[in-house]
């Protein structure tokens, strides 16, 4: 077994391992700042507020930044377990020699098996626990970006949202995502100890390789990120409606500045995102094993930036939102009032 040292390791791991680096820092930042007005939010356990004098093109109660927090700070927590799981994971890989797949597996990431390493089952663990922390944090953002755009349009405009009926349908597609993901990663811990890919007896196979070689784990994996797709074109959509719906009846309210912002810069990346999960399903049923060197780079730090990087920065939006909305935690060492 030889030391710990990503520093011999080839440029396209050291890429991709500081873009990993990036997301759990990144993640850990929005954690720090989104935990205050949570935990305040918590405390008062209040979903609504008295209006405040020309804050609102409403004069009802409104919604507090509690729903958007319930959603946001536990998709964050998620997010850095993940990326800290990751990390640790490519790291206990360097102990030994990585053995690649030629075709790339799943987000651009070959399956490998590790020989001489002493880390299999760690790595394994890990890596399973990366895939369950995502399959949640995919469904808490959903969520977050859900109920954050309804409660910013009510507030606005003092149209009651969400309504029922969109209630019903977030509820059960949310469901949806979170079954079909859970039952994937179910099938994968049962076929973990198969012998395809590893390098001993005793190794237990990690993640990626659970999902290119065991069909029905990868089967219903596409089935989770299909669901995922159809949810968030549901929500993007709700949301440009709800822009639409408060430019219409409350152009002067700082609400549709809000949406506004939401709607042209948290739609179109929910909207890459989603376009990149489609060519991360197609490439699975891609032999990518006769492609160059640098396409195959090319195309995993394509997969890492489009998917990872759009997620945190969708968190970022839906956080300044929050704060925006709330307009009374100092998260930027003043509050504001509008």
């Amino acid at each position: 077994m030889s030391r710990l040292d990503i520093t011999h390791e080839r440029a396209s791991y050291q890429a991709v391992f500081a873009l990993d680096v990036i997301t759990a820092a990144g993640a850990l930042i929005f954690l720090g700042l989104a935990s205050k007005p949570t935990f305040q939010r918590i405390k008062q356990r209040r979903f609504t507020a008295p209006n405040s004098k020309n804050n609102s093109a409403r004069d009802g109660p409104l919604k507090t930044t509690l729903g958007t927090y319930l959603f946001l700070w536990p998709a964050l927590l998620c997010l850095f377990i993940a990326y800290v799981c990751r990390l640790v994971s490519d790291l206990l890989k360097t102990a030994g020699t990585i053995n690649y797949d030629d075709d790339l597996g799943w987000n651009g990431r070959r399956a490998y098996s590790t020989a001489d390493s002493g880390y299999a089952s760690n790595i394994s663990a890990l890596t399973f626990t990366t895939a369950l922390a995502t399959i949640f944090f995919t469904v808490l953002l959903n969520g977050g970006v859900w109920i954050h755009s309804s409660h910013v349009q009510e507030n606005g405009t003092g149209i009651s949202t969400p309504r029922t009926k969109s209630r019903i349908w977030n509820s059960a597609i949310m469901l949806a995502m979170l079954g079909t993901g859970l039952a994937a990663w179910g099938l994968g811990i049962h076929a973990r100890d198969v012998s395809t890919g590893s390098s001993g007896p005793h190794a237990l196979l990690s993640w990626s390789t659970v999902l290119q070689h065991h069909r029905a784990t990868r089967i219903m994996y596409i089935v989770h990120e299909a669901i995922v797709v159809a949810a968030s074109l549901s929500v993007s959509i709700e949301v440009l409606r709800e822009y639409a719906t408060t430019n219409r009846n409350a152009r002067d309210s700082p609400e549709r500045k809000d949406l506004l912002r939401f709607a042209f810069a948290v739609v179109p990346l929910i909207w890459l995102r989603d376009i990149f999960i489609l060519y991360d399903v197609v490439l699975l049923y891609v032999d990518t094993a006769g492609w160059s060197a640098t396409a195959v780079d090319a195309t995993t730090l394509l997969l890492v930036v489009c998917r990872q990087l759009a997620n945190l920065a969708i968190l970022g939006m839906v956080l300044w939102g929050a704060w925006r909305m709330s307009r009374s935690v100092a998260l930027f060492g003043r509050s504001y009032y509008a």
